[in-house]
């Protein structure tokens, strides 16, 4: 039941107006002098100060980085760019040991003398080193597109760019750069040598094509298949038998102790007994197969007996899974963009 005093009390506490009890009007009486006064202080509200989201902790590291990334590609699209048709800077060193400045347009035959050489800028992406005696023309440059000839004599070339950038043509076929240092010669046959310093080539020709990776050479002919990459490291009477083996390949003859530099073979060589064991005859297929094998087994779901029948993608699924790096990952040699010492 409610009484008077407790319906005075809920009355006074909701309406300021109304008559309070004794008990309540001397505690407003106490507490009075703390009472707000809106007209002496009004009450605002301040919106809150919020850093700016540019000032988070977070955001000079995201900003450092987006930076970085635009800075990078700003760089990769200047180096790799190239207007169409631009001549190279050269410079031609004479026998004296005298230089000059000069420039390799497209369609002019470089022609050097006995005594001469010349350093040519790739465009933005790289350095030749022309040999003396060398018969070099550009053909066609225009940002990753660089096409020239070599007729004869020999070049170093240094290169950093995505694949095919610079292709040179020789009399047996074209060299193709993967993104790497390499050293191609041309004798007075035509006959065209690479040696791979860093990263990969690709030989091509009418007969066939092969990837040469860093530390191992390769050559050809005209009319017949770029031979298999071995290393400059290997043995001699392996490298001497690998080019034998292939010569009587070619010429359809099999000769006593053909076989008899296989002994000489390191797990390294593996890639060249998989490059011979590719277009062998089964009967020679069997044994290239199985020394690869003892040195280096090929991956689960690769069987030698496949191969041995003619099982091609077996064969490159083996070569794919050896310890060297995919021949196209040219962005890993980036050392490749800077000089070296010789």
């Amino acid at each position: 039941m409610t009484t008077r005093s407790d319906r005075e009390l809920q009355d006074s506490l909701w309406d300021p107006g109304a008559p309070a009890p004794l008990g309540l009007r001397r505690i407003e009486e106490t507490l009075a002098p703390l009472r707000f006064d809106a007209s002496a202080r009004p009450l605002t509200i301040e919106p809150r100060r919020r850093r700016p989201s540019w000032l988070s902790p977070a955001r000079p590291a995201a900003l450092g980085t987006t930076a970085a990334v635009l800075v990078l590609f700003s760089l990769a699209a200047f180096r790799w760019g190239w207007p169409e048709g631009r001549p190279w800077p050269m410079t031609v060193v004479t026998g004296d040991g005298s230089s000059r400045e000069s420039r390799l347009e497209v369609g002019r035959e470089l022609d050097l003398g006995p005594g001469e050489t010349a350093r040519l800028r790739v465009a933005r992406i790289g350095t030749m080193e022309v040999g003396a005696g060398s018969t070099l023309t550009l053909r066609a440059t225009a940002a990753n597109r660089h096409r020239l000839v070599l007729t004869r004599g020999a070049v170093r070339t240094r290169v950093w760019a995505p694949p095919a950038s610079v292709v040179i043509k020789t009399p047996a076929g074209e060299v193709i750069d993967l993104g790497c240092l390499f050293r191609l010669s041309v004798d007075a046959d035509g006959r065209a040598r690479v040696v791979v310093e860093s990263g990969w080539v690709q030989l091509d020709n009418v007969a066939g094509e092969t990837l040469v990776p860093a530390g191992a050479s390769s050559e050809m002919a005209r009319g017949v298949a770029p031979r298999v990459p071995t290393f400059e490291d290997a043995p001699g009477s392996f490298r001497t038998g690998v080019r034998a083996l292939e010569g009587t390949l070619a010429a359809g003859l099999l000769p006593e102790g053909y076989l008899g530099f296989l002994t000489q073979a390191r797990e390294k060589d593996v890639i060249t007994l998989l490059g011979l064991a590719r277009d062998a005859p089964p009967g020679i297929r069997r044994p290239l197969l199985d020394r690869a094998a003892a040195l280096s087994p090929p991956p689960s779901g690769v069987s030698v007996d496949d191969i041995v029948e003619g099982d091609r993608e077996a064969l490159w699924r083996w070569h794919d899974a050896l310890d060297l790096p995919p021949p196209k990952s040219w962005w890993l040699h980036w050392r490749d963009a800077f000089e070296r010492p010789r």
